[in-house]
């Protein structure tokens, strides 16, 4: 069924107004949101740092990053891994006598 009468400047003109409200309202909700987040972020607390880091695979809390003297005196040299094929995180980088060696180019 459709409807008797479609005059459609007296339907623009009747929902003129409530289009109107609903997109205020919209908007008011929006920016109240926004307000709102802002206002949350604003109140919250900032991550305390090196002291309060989790280890993502264990949910343990671990120590501070060591500095960089203890870090170098941790690294494991590339002869004494346990599985050299397998990157590890803390193997020195390459040094001479891990580089094999390769014949000198000829001389032309």
């Amino acid at each position: 069924m459709s409807a008797p009468q479609t005059n459609i400047e007296k339907q623009k003109r009747r929902h003129r107004g409530p289009l109107i409200g609903m997109i205020v309202v919209v908007l008011a909700v929006g920016l109240y949101y926004l307000w709102w987040v802002g206002y949350e972020v604003s109140e919250s607390n900032p991550p305390q740092g090196e002291q309060t880091q989790i280890d993502s695979r264990t949910g343990q809390t671990t120590d501070p990053a060591p500095s960089a003297t203890e870090a170098e005196s941790a690294l494991v040299p590339r002869a004494e891994q346990s599985s050299p094929g397998v990157p590890a995180q803390n193997v020195d980088p390459l040094t001479p006598a891990d580089v094999p060696a390769v014949d000198a180019p000829p001389a032309e």
